[in-house]
C-alpha cells in the first residue's frame, strides 16, 4: 500500500506540476482566483483520470468518470484551502515561473506563497489527490486462496444463463452425473 502511495503522489506531481508549468508559461504564475479555481478543478478530473484505476483499464470507465467528477469538487475546494492557509513564501525565486499574487496582496517584491503560485498549489493538490486514488485503488482482481469469493464469481463469473425448458429438465434430474448434464446442453 506504501507503494502505490508513493506511486499516487508521484503521479498527481507530475500532473500538477506540468498543469501550473503551463500556466506559467501562459502568463499565469500567480493566477487571480477563478483561474485557480478553474485549473485545479483541471488537475482534480486528470488525476482522477489517471490515478488509482486509470481510465483505459478494463472495465474502468464509470469508476474514473466518477473519480474525475470528484476531483473536480475537491481540487477547488483543495484549492480555497491551499490560498488561504498555504501563505508562507516559497525559499527559491521561480523567476518567470511565480512571483507576487497581487489577489492574495502579497508584496510585489516576494517570490511568492506555495498557496499563491500555480506550479506550487496544483502540484500539491494534484499530489494529495494522486495518493488517495492510488492508495484507495486494489489492483488485485484475482482471488487469493482463502479469501471469500466475490459476487461475481459465486454468480458464476461472466457466463451468460438462458432460462429454458431444457435446463428445467435437468433440474429436475438429480441422478444424472455432470458429465451427462454437459452432454445434453
Amino acid at each position: 500500500m506504501l507503494g502505490r502511495l508513493i506511486l499516487g503522489i508521484v503521479k498527481g506531481l507530475i500532473v500538477g506540476g506540468l498543469l501550473g508549468f503551463g500556466l506559467a508559461k501562459l502568463g499565469f504564475g500567480a493566477p487571480i482566483a477563478i483561474v485557480a479555481y478553474l485549473a485545479a478543478a483541471l488537475a482534480g478530473v486528470l488525476v482522477g483520470l489517471i490515478a488509482g484505476k486509470p481510465i483505459w483499464a478494463k472495465d474502468a470507465k464509470i469508476e474514473a468518470g466518477m473519480k474525475a467528477f470528484v476531483g473536480a469538487l475537491l481540487g477547488a475546494g483543495l484549492m480555497y484551502a491551499a490560498r488561504e492557509w498555504l501563505t508562507f513564501p516559497v525559499p527559491v525565486p521561480l523567476g518567470e515561473l511565480g512571483g507576487a499574487n497581487a489577489s492574495l496582496g502579497e508584496a510585489a517584491g516576494s517570490a511568492g506563497t506555495f498557496g499563491g503560485l500555480a506550479i506550487t498549489s496544483l502540484a500539491a493538490i494534484a499530489a494529495l489527490l494522486g495518493g488517495f486514488y492510488e492508495a484507495d485503488n486494489d489492483p488485485s482482481d484475482e482471488e487469493k486462496p482463502g479469501a471469500t469469493p466475490s459476487v461475481k464469481a459465486a454468480a458464476g463469473g461472466n457466463k451468460r444463463i438462458a432460462a429454458s425448458a431444457a435446463a428445467d429438465e435437468l433440474d429436475d434430474d438429480l441422478d444424472v452425473e455432470p458429465e451427462k448434464k454437459r452432454a445434453k446442453k
